[in-house]
C-alpha cells in the first residue's frame, strides 16, 4: 500500500511542476503584452471606458 508520505511526495512535485508551467506562461504574456503583440484576454476591442 502506498504510504502518505509517498502521495504526499507526489502531490508536491505535480503542485510545482504546475507553478513552473504557470510562471512560464505569464513571463510569455508578459512580454507579449509588453511588446504590443498579445491580442488575447478581456481588454481585447475596448474602445472607452464607458460601461454602456
Amino acid at each position: 500500500m502506498v504510504s502518505t508520505l509517498t502521495i504526499g511526495a507526489i502531490l508536491t512535485l505535480l503542485a510545482w511542476v504546475w507553478l513552473q508551467v504557470a510562471v512560464i506562461h505569464g513571463k510569455y504574456v508578459v512580454d507579449k503584452i509588453a511588446e504590443g503583440e498579445y491580442n488575447k484576454g478581456p481588454l481585447q476591442g475596448r474602445d472607452g471606458g464607458d460601461s454602456s
